[in-house]
């Protein structure tokens, strides 16, 4: 028996929504709703700490996946170096005109998606990532999909290159609050005490705290926009509103 606070962990760990996770399981979605909620079986259970070990050794866990580049194994070690491999892949994409499909990069979740192929990848200490795993639903791999498999790469690393050069944008809205925290919007008819205000200007500087953490997230490649968002959300409600045009730059820096 696991317990539904472990299975979290896991799943959190292996990047793994509940949806995802059933499917895997062979189960329905409510079966593993129950299961974050009171536990999970044997069975379940020993099959999630198995994938746990899988991905905390970098081998292929889900059906159907495997080891993204297999072939080239001195070549990926050189790819977790920054080195050679990827500058190779990069050129080889932009030399046939740039990737055949848009790929859509999730930073948070490790992974690359395009209809049914996927390829996963894992962060580097110091900036920069790996790719991992590479698997379809619709069929196994084959060796013609290397060119694929190069394209999911390049928008990896063109969607940590975008994380990088959110750095400064994300640096300049955390100075820009912290030389107007007291300008803010304040609710109702009613003066604000003297106490209320300072802590409402407490809160605002705390955004922009998170900001720089932010900010050196991105450094690393690690920031993503829905993280901008939320605290930008939260600013709001505390009434303080960025200029638009700071909140633009990291937009397109983040977005495009």
């Amino acid at each position: 028996m696991m317990s539904h606070a472990e299975f979290a962990e896991h799943l959190a760990a292996l990047r793994l929504p509940l949806s995802e996770a059933a499917i895997l399981l062979g189960v329905s979605e409510r079966s593993v709703r129950r299961w974050s909620e009171e536990g999970v079986p044997g069975p379940a259970a020993a099959a999630v700490r198995a994938w746990r070990s899988l991905d905390e050794r970098h081998l292929p866990w889900k059906p159907n996946s495997i080891p993204a580049l297999m072939a080239e194994e001195d070549q990926l070690q050189r790819m977790r170096q920054h080195d050679d491999l990827l500058n190779q892949v990069m050129r080889e994409v932009e030399s046939r005109g740039g990737p055949a499909n848009p790929w859509t990069v999730d930073l948070e979740m490790g992974r690359a998606k395009f209809g049914n192929a996927e390829v996963g990848f894992y962060w580097l200490d110091g900036g920069g990532f790996s790719p991992s795993t590479y698997r379809r639903l619709d069929r196994g791999p084959s060796d013609s999909d290397k060119p694929e498999i190069q394209d999911a790469v390049y928008c990896i690393a063109k969607a940590f290159a975008r994380a990088r050069a959110a750095s400064a944008p994300l640096s300049e809205v955390a100075v820009y609050i912290r030389k107007y925290d007291e300008f803010f919007v304040s609710k109702g008819p009613e003066m604000m005490t003297p106490v209320a205000r300072a802590r409402q200007r407490l809160a605002i500087l705390n955004q922009a705290d998170r900001l720089d953490r932010l900010a050196q997230s991105a450094a690393e490649g690690r920031a993503t926009y829905r993280q901008f968002e939320d605290i930008l959300s939260e600013l709001h409600r505390l009434g303080f509103y960025p200029e638009t045009s700071l909140v633009s730059s990291v937009a397109r820096a983040m977005v495009g």
